[in-house]
């Protein structure tokens, strides 16, 4: 399955613009060859949020953190976010207190521009990505019980196809990595990382 964006700069005002317009009732395209989420688990998923934080830098950067390597996907690369709570009054809510609770980020300047939509998961999971910006002078406090470390990766690489390789996982099973170096992303966050991409990069013809 081909990847729809090509490798672009784009300004934090742009993607900005891009975002806010995005249609957040959609349900966000699986990129990966794989079988679709089935019904019956789209109806009982469980709704998480997860934030797709940019960092307003000259050379703008997308942060994520490490999972706590005793914690389910321990040591995977992922957004900030989880499950929504009984106590959390909206989504948004859900995912401010988990990046509260997570890295405890603190900044100058720290917004939501708006949601891409949802994105379900095999393992059956409802998961809506929102986008922030968050000024350069950010500070965070990991939990370390959650957070084993931080990493910022420029939001021009994120948005370069190239970086997306196709990975086999047996017959007409096939899932993306994100590779940087040392650095590995799979899963939800790849997939959210690639609708993220494909709204606000020039679309291929």
């Amino acid at each position: 399955m081909a990847l729809r964006f090509k490798r672009a700069s784009v300004s934090i005002d742009r993607m900005a613009s891009l975002v806010r317009i995005a249609d957040t009732a959609v349900d966000l395209r699986n990129p990966h060859p794989e079988p679709r989420v089935p019904d019956r688990v789209k109806s009982s998923a469980e709704r998480a949020a997860v934030g797709l934080l940019i960092v307003d830098k000259p050379q703008p950067t997308v942060i994520f953190t490490r999972r706590h390597p005793s914690i389910r996907f321990g040591n995977q690369y992922c957004f900030p976010g989880g499950k929504v709570d009984s106590a959390d009054a909206s989504i948004e809510q859900t995912v401010l207190r988990e990046i509260r609770e997570e890295i405890d980020l603190t900044a100058s300047r720290y917004e939501f521009i708006g949601r891409l939509g949802q994105y379900f998961t095999q393992s059956g999971f409802c998961i809506t990505p929102f986008v922030g910006i968050v000024a350069a002078d950010y500070t965070v406090a990991l939990n370390p019980t959650e957070v084993s470390g931080l990493k910022e990766i420029p939001l021009i690489d994120v948005l370069d196809p190239d970086q997306y390789q196709l990975m086999n996982r047996g017959a007409n099973r096939a899932h993306y990595h994100f590779r940087l170096k040392d650095f590995d992303v799979s899963g939800p966050t790849v997939s959210m990382m690639i609708n993220f991409s494909e709204i606000v990069s020039p679309c291929l013809p």
